[in-house]
């Protein structure tokens, strides 16, 4: 006899499936993580030690790291400069009092003292403060790779926040690349790794977002993590894995072209309908004969106003210019050799 045919005989009503089941504690609600800023003292102590490290980056000791940082993670200069990136040529200890920071004791009862691997140092820095110094080791030294210097804030590495679509990857160097490769397309945030959560910073951003693009890296934590957890708090959060390559570093690696890649989610998933607000570039007010190379050194040719006297008067001998790449006056005025002439 089955159950249903006892309660029948029996002249009872079938229980419903929820009383079978069982009363199920409810799930907790989510809610962002709380971060927390360092003290006064850890951050001073943290920018000259960013300050440190970034000049070292461009000293002949910091060569090969610089040349990594450009040749392999393709970003340039200017990135790498405006990020504070830098390098610790050896391993250093100092102790916690002095980073402001209450002491933590071994099994011997002797304190533990910070340590600062040698490596490349990547700070988090909001407006004038320093929030974190995360340093990334050299292969050969083992686990872990990535050091997180104790007092560090964990907060998301958000660059970008006014435009519709957000992208979600793991690492800051992966941030600071997508950033400088279509930063003017998507706002840019690293989590640190697959299974971080968003802090309140980042969810105030993500829920404002028309567009999430989850680019975390194409391994079977990012794969998961993108599917599920994502998917599950954000309806506009899709799936945008890393191609050729488990993340946007190993994809310009191969090849790939970072800003067309995000250029095909943008129409993969919006379709058109989202497009970011292109602010044209004003129309350089230039003096006859200014250089518009800008990376020029020549500051005193920037600068150069330079005015028509008399026709056929030569306005500005250009032998010193190092590239000759100079820009006809606005009434067309042609370059004659390296002498610019008035001309009625």
């Amino acid at each position: 006899m089955t159950f249903q045919e006892a309660c029948q005989y029996l002249g009872r009503e079938l229980p419903s499936p929820s009383s079978l089941a069982g009363s199920r504690p409810a799930k907790p609600q989510w809610a962002p993580r709380a971060t927390a800023t360092p003290g006064d003292l850890w951050q001073t102590r943290a920018r000259a030690m960013m300050v440190g490290a970034s000049y070292n980056l461009f000293q002949p000791m910091g060569e090969r790291m610089l040349g990594w940082l450009t040749e392999k993670r393709g970003l340039n200069l200017k990135t790498i400069k405006a990020a504070g990136l830098g390098f610790l040529p050896i391993d250093r200890w100092e102790t916690a009092p002095a980073w402001g920071l209450v002491e933590v004791l071994k099994d011997d009862g002797t304190a533990k003292k910070l340590w600062f691997p040698r490596g490349l140092t990547i700070p988090l820095c909001q407006n004038d403060q320093v929030l974190r110094l995360r340093i990334r080791r050299p292969k050969s030294d083992g686990d872990p790779r990535y050091y997180l210097v104790r007092g560090s804030d964990t907060r998301a590495m958000i660059l970008g926040t006014d435009k519709p679509v957000a992208v979600l990857v793991e690492s800051e160097l992966d941030v600071l690349l997508l950033s400088q490769e279509a930063g003017d397309l998507v706002n840019v945030v690293a989590l640190g790794n697959a299974q971080t959560r968003p802090d309140q910073e980042t969810a105030d951003l993500l829920n404002q977002s028309q567009l999430i693009l989850v680019a975390l890296d194409n391994d079977q934590a990012g794969a998961k993590e993108s599917w599920q957890w994502w998917a599950a708090h954000y309806p506009q959060a899709h799936r945008w894995p890393p191609v050729a390559g488990k993340d946007p570093g190993d994809m310009l690696a191969a090849g790939v072209n970072l800003r067309v890649w995000i250029e095909a989610g943008l129409a993969e998933y919006a379709g058109g309908a989202i497009r970011p607000e292109i602010v044209p570039e004003p129309e350089p007010n230039l003096p006859a004969g200014v250089c518009l190379f800008h990376e020029c050194d020549q500051a005193s040719y920037h600068d150069a106003a330079l005015t028509c006297g008399e026709e056929g008067e030569i306005v500005l001998n250009l032998a010193g210019c190092p590239f000759d790449w100079w820009h006809k006056t606005p009434d067309g005025w042609p370059v004659e050799g390296k002498e610019m002439k008035c001309e009625s």
